[in-house]
């Protein structure tokens, strides 16, 4: 049972859109530096916390990778704010500053949220179109 849902979470990022994608790395980032976070206290769960200090740094490399920087300004001041995400991801991780990661954290909070509700409003203005493109649908 566990092989048919790896099989259908593979499949379905293999066919989701750019923002899909977009969002799902958001997801991964925010529920590792939450898991992060919850290690902080205790100095024998390190190895876990750092474990999961990589996966958030995994998913803000992803969505620093797919930016197109000749799109314009905006990617380009995301690029700056994932590199300081990664830096400051590295420093919480090597002083042990639960406050760093907290700081990424409410980044990546504000910056899916914001992605979400474009991939809406791209959504809701590229539905019109589908609706008239002139397929009928038979039953």
């Amino acid at each position: 049972m566990n092989q048919g849902y790896t099989a259908y979470k593979n499949a379905s990022i293999d066919t989701a859109d750019q923002g899909k994608l977009i969002i799902i790395a958001y997801d991964v980032a925010i529920k590792h530096a939450k898991l992060a976070l919850n290690k902080f206290e205790d100095y024998k769960l390190i190895e876990q916390r750092t474990k999961h200090l990589f996966k958030v740094q995994d998913a803000v490399s992803e969505l620093l990778s797919s930016l197109n920087l000749e799109s314009g300004e905006i990617a380009i001041n995301l690029y700056k704010l994932y590199e300081y995400m990664l830096k400051t991801l590295v420093d919480a991780g090597v002083k042990g500053d639960k406050e760093k990661l907290r700081e990424v954290l409410g980044y990546l909070e504000t910056l899916k949220s914001a992605w979400a509700e474009a991939a809406l409003k791209v959504k809701a203005q590229s539905a019109p179109s589908i609706a008239t493109s002139g397929v009928a649908v038979t039953g």
